[in-house]
């Protein structure tokens, strides 16, 4: 499971919650995130609140930037 966590108004890290994930799920959420990123920006815009918008992701420090 993927949540934001925020931590500005304009800022949310990014948490994977592996514990209600099989090996499997888990294994293949990292790889998307890792080798498909774009992919993965999609998912978490989807978790964004209807009054904000996507500005950038660091996928480094896995922060989620908005408007």
């Amino acid at each position: 499971m993927i949540t934001l966590d925020p931590i500005t108004p304009t800022s949310y890290k990014v948490i994977i919650q592996s514990d209600d994930l099989t090996e499997e799920e888990r294994i293949k959420l990292l790889r998307q995130r890792d080798l498909f990123p774009s992919e993965f920006v999609h998912r978490l815009i989807n978790l964004l609140p209807s009054d904000q918008t996507f500005d950038t992701y660091d996928h480094y420090n896995m922060t989620l930037y908005v408007t």
